[in-house]
């Protein structure tokens, strides 16, 4: 994570995400704090996508993984910071872990898409990280997340098996070797 402490360390902390990891665009977490930012950054040239619901970046302000946006304060401020990023300039907003009725209203109100990641099936666009999906974190399984393997016994299972080798001397073995 890259702490942002003002709009010109903003600046300077995207330019040089973007020359050294040579990526097309920025995603950053939160909506009225950082908007400022977003902004200048943005002014600058680089493409910003907003982050709202569960960000995990600010994770320690929240204490836990659960659902965002539930009670109706939080709601309401979820949807004037989507309507803050959209006004930006961001081009999209990920909508992370909130009620798929919450992803609804914001999603009818802005014009840019929204990305869900466990925010219903009504945002523009769905997103499920790729070790998530794959089941390689053995106990994560948040509601939204559909695994489509196990890779995590896979794994777990093809290190066993290289360690048991190497303890009996079965690996490697004569024409594993030059």
């Amino acid at each position: 994570m890259v702490l942002i402490l003002n709009p010109i360390d903003g600046v300077k902390n995207a330019v040089r995400i973007i020359q050294e990891s040579q990526c097309d665009a920025l995603r950053l977490e939160g909506g009225e704090e950082i908007i400022e930012t977003v902004k200048a950054i943005i002014k600058v040239g680089i493409p910003v996508m907003g982050h709202l619901g569960l960000t995990p970046q600010y994770i320690n302000r929240f204490g836990d993984y659960r659902i965002r946006a539930k009670e109706k304060e939080e709601a309401r401020k979820l949807v004037i910071d989507a309507h803050l990023l959209e006004e930006a300039g961001c081009f999209g907003i990920v909508l992370e872990k909130i009620p798929a009725t919450l992803a609804v209203q914001v999603s009818s109100e802005i014009s840019i898409p929204t990305i869900g990641i466990g925010g219903g099936a009504d945002c523009d666009e769905q997103v499920l990280v790729i070790d998530d999906m794959l089941g390689k974190n053995k106990g994560f399984r948040p509601k939204f997340l559909r695994l489509y393997a196990d890779l995590h016994t896979v794994i777990s299972d093809v290190v066993s098996n290289y360690i048991s080798d190497v303890k009996q001397s079965k690996f490697p073995n004569k024409e594993e070797q030059y």
